[in-house]
C-alpha cells in the first residue's frame, strides 16, 4: 500500500507530496461528472447502479433506505415489533447480538448536496439534510436469524462499510448515520455500497458518559465476533470499509491491534471524532495501517468541544483533537452539560480563526528553520481536518460527505490545503521544546471549493 497513491485522489495540490497525481484525478473527476449528468435524478442513478444479479429488494435504493444493522441492545419489544433501547443483551446461552434489516424514508433535501455552487452553500446545505436525514422516519424493522443475514451479505456484490457510532447515540440515530454516509457515497458512485451499522447500548444523554464508555467496554467482544463472522462470510470481491465515529473509535483500534499480525480485514478505516487517548492511538497506527489494504484517515476538528470536555476529564488530548484544551474554569461537575460544552465551543472559536490556516508563530519559525519537520501521521495515514466545515453538536458531527468522499477516493467538490499545529504540551516537553517533526494536517479549504 502507498499512501500517494492511495490518497491522492483527494487531498489538495498544495501538498507536494501528492501534487503530482492532481491532474489524473481532476479528469476522472469530470468523467464520473458526466456520467452523473446522464441520469435524471439519484432514484435513476440508484437504479442504473444495481448489478442485474443482485435482487433490487435487497438493495439501498431510491425512498426506502436500507440499513443492516447488528446490535449489542436487547430487543425490548417484539419479533413483529422490535425496540432496541438502552439494555444490554446479555449472553444467556445465545450470544448477545441482534441482526436485522431496517427501511429509512429518505428524506428529499439529500439530493441537495450536488446543486451546491460554493462552501457556504453546501454546508448549509448538508446540515440540512443531516438534520432531515436524523428526524425521517424508520418504516420498517425486519430482524433476522444470524442464517438469514448471512445470506444477505455473502449474495452481496459491492463495498460494504460498517458503520459504529459513538457516545450519546439511540438506536436510531445510528441507523440514520450509516445510511447518511451510503446514500452519499451512491450518489457518486456506479455501485451502491451496503451499510451495516453496528450499534451498542448507549444511554443516549451526555450525562452518562461513564454508563456509555462500560456499555462500550461490555460490546468489544461480541463486536469482534461480529468483524470475524463477517469478514469470513462476505464474498472475496466485496472490499470492506471500516468508519468509527467518536468513541466507537476504540473497539476498532483495539481490533486491529490484536489482528495486527493477519492478512488486512479493511480496505479503508475511517477514524472520525475519535474519543480514544490520542497518544495511545498513536503507538497503534502500525497495527491500524496492517489492517487497511488501501489507506487510513483520522478525521479532526479544532472545535470539537465534546473532546475538549473529553480531554478535561482523562487528562489527555483525544485523536478528534490531537491539542492542548483551551483554558477553562468549571467544576468537574459541569463537564458534560450542553452549556459547558456551548461555552467550550466558544473559547475555541476564540483562538482559532475561521477559514484561517491557525498556524502560531512558533509553528511557522520551525518550519521555516526546517521546511523538513513536516510529514503524515504514518505511512499510510493521513489527518483531514474538518474545523471549518462541521458545527453540529458542537463541533462533533459526522463529516459525512468527506467520509464518502474518502471511500470515492474523491473528496470534490471540497479541497484541502496542508497546515501544521503545535504538538500538545506533553510530545514537546519529551522532544525537548523543539520539535522532531510537525503532522501534516489537510484542511478542508473553504476558498478552494471545486463545482
Amino acid at each position: 500500500m502507498c499512501l500517494t497513491l492511495a490518497l491522492s485522489a483527494f487531498i489538495s495540490s498544495a501538498d507536494p507530496a501528492v501534487a503530482s497525481t492532481r491532474k489524473r484525478d481532476d479528469a476522472n473527476d469530470a468523467n464520473k461528472a458526466n456520467d452523473v449528468s446522464k441520469n435524471n435524478s439519484a432514484e435513476d442513478r440508484a437504479a442504473a447502479a444495481i448489478p442485474a444479479s443482485q435482487n433490487g429488494e435487497e438493495l439501498v435504493r431510491a425512498r426506502n433506505f436500507e440499513v443492516l444493522y447488528v446490535t449489542t441492545r436487547a430487543n425490548e419489544g417484539s419479533s413483529f415489533s422490535p425496540k432496541y433501547a438502552t439494555k444490554r443483551k446479555l449472553d444467556l446461552g445465545a450470544g448477545s447480538l441482534e441482526y436485522g434489516a431496517c427501511r429509512i424514508e429518505r428524506p428529499g433535501s439529500a439530493l441537495v448536496l450536488r446543486s451546491a455552487t460554493n462552501f457556504e452553500q453546501f454546508k448549509l446545505s448538508m446540515q440540512t439534510a443531516d438534520h432531515d436525514w436524523q428526524t425521517a422516519p424508520v418504516r420498517r424493522y425486519d430482524p433476522l436469524s444470524l442464517p438469514d443475514f448471512l445470506v444477505k451479505i455473502k449474495n452481496w456484490q459491492g463495498p460494504i462499510m460498517v458503520f459504529i457510532h459513538g457516545y450519546d447515540e439511540s438506536f436510531d440515530e445510528s441507523l440514520k448515520d450509516a445510511a447518511m454516509i451510503a446514500y452519499q457515497f451512491d450518489c457518486k458512485s456506479d455501485v451502491p455500497v451496503l451499510p451495516i451499522a453496528f450499534s451498542w447500548p448507549s444511554l443516549s444523554n451526555k450525562a452518562e458518559y461513564s454508563a456509555d464508555e462500560a456499555n462500550l467496554e461490555w460490546s468489544t467482544a461480541p463486536f469482534f465476533e461480529f468483524i470475524d463472522t463477517l469478514k469470513a462470510a462476505k464474498n472475496p470481491t466485496s472490499p470492506l470499509d471500516m468508519v468509527a465515529h467518536s468513541m466507537g473509535n476504540r473497539p476498532v483500534i483495539q481490533y486491529c491491534f490484536q489482528h495486527r499480525s493477519d492478512p488486512a480485514s479493511f480496505r479503508n478505516v475511517i477514524l472520525s471524532a475519535g474519543d480514544v487517548d490520542y497518544h495511545m492511538a498513536l503507538s497503534r497506527i502500525a497495527d491500524v495501517e496492517a489492517a487497511a489494504d488501501r489507506s487510513v484517515t483520522v478525521i479532526v476538528s479544532d472545535r470539537d468541544a465534546p473532546l475538549i470536555t473529553s480531554q478535561l476529564l482523562h487528562g489527555q488530548p483525544r485523536l478528534g483533537r490531537p491539542l492542548d484544551p483551551p483554558s477553562v474554569r468549571a467544576e468537574r461537575s459541569e463537564f458534560l452539560t450542553s452549556a459547558f460544552w456551548s461555552r467550550l465551543t466558544l473559547d475555541a472559536s476564540a483562538i482559532i480563526v475561521p477559514n484561517a490556516l491557525n498556524m502560531d508563530a512558533d509553528v511557522g519559525r520551525w518550519l521555516s528553520q526546517n521546511p523538513g519537520l513536516g510529514r503524515e501521521l504514518g505511512q499510510e495515514t493521513i489527518f483531514i481536518d474538518v474545523t471549518d466545515l462541521i458545527t453540529g453538536e458542537l463541533g462533533h458531527r459526522l463529516a459525512y460527505p468527506v467520509i464518502a468522499g474518502i471511500l470515492r477516493e474523491t473528496l470534490t467538490p471540497l479541497s484541502t490545503t496542508a497546515v501544521y499545529k503545535r504538538p500538545d504540551k506533553l510530545t514537546l516537553e519529551a522532544m525537548g521544546g523543539n520539535p522532531r517533526w510537525l503532522y501534516r494536517f489537510h484542511k478542508i479549504d473553504s476558498n478552494k471549493f471545486r463545482q
